[in-house]
């Protein structure tokens, strides 16, 4: 036992945890199931064998819809140990493309967003939420000023997530096309 590690956290931070990371992956899932082909073809992209493309492009938007419900359930613990593992996977999968200087979207669901180091890293930081996720609970019953702390930091996370998802589309989007550079209008 380590003295300075509690066995159980207050069940805010935890709850919060896992509520962000059910959005998270809820979004992921229903963006996925919505345009099975871009899903298929960002698959293929990451190097997903031909033969395993069409079970890999409907059990991934399972999987993480699973991942979603089980985080807001008794089985929270398990739920938030498959996203870990999925976000770090999702960004050691980026991580690759991006050490061969691959240019390609993450196909996280939703819009295009090129794939970065900001991107791999960002995954890690979800990857550390969804742990926080994952650690047991001290017996604090909840209230209602609780749920409601839970619900501006699920509102929060969301506006700051997308927030930085539109800085990355941004950045990459300015790299990616340099036609559109002023130097052009010297002309």
């Amino acid at each position: 036992m380590i003295p300075w590690l509690p066995l159980s956290f207050d069940p805010l931070p935890v709850w919060i945890a896992a509520a962000v990371t059910a959005m998270l992956f809820a979004h992921a899932a229903l963006a996925k199931a919505g345009d099975l082909p871009l899903l298929e073809q960002h698959l293929a992209v990451y190097g997903v064998p031909p033969v395993l493309l069409p079970a890999a492009t409907r059990l991934l938007p399972a999987l993480e819809g699973l991942v979603a419900v089980l985080l807001l359930t008794p089985l929270r613990t398990p739920g938030a140990v498959l996203a870990a593992v999925l976000l770090l996977a999702y960004g050691a999968a980026m991580g690759v493309h991006r050490w061969h200087g691959h240019a390609l979207d993450c196909g996280c669901g939703g819009e295009p967003l090129p794939v970065s180091w900001a991107l791999v890293a960002r995954n890690g930081v979800l990857a550390a939420v969804a742990a926080v996720a994952a650690a047991p609970v001290a017996a604090r019953p909840m209230g209602y000023a609780d749920f409601a702390v839970v619900a501006a930091a699920v509102t929060l996370a969301t506006l700051l997530y997308a927030a930085f998802n539109q800085l990355l589309r941004h950045h990459g989007g300015l790299h990616a096309r340099p036609s559109l550079r002023r130097t052009s209008w010297t002309h």
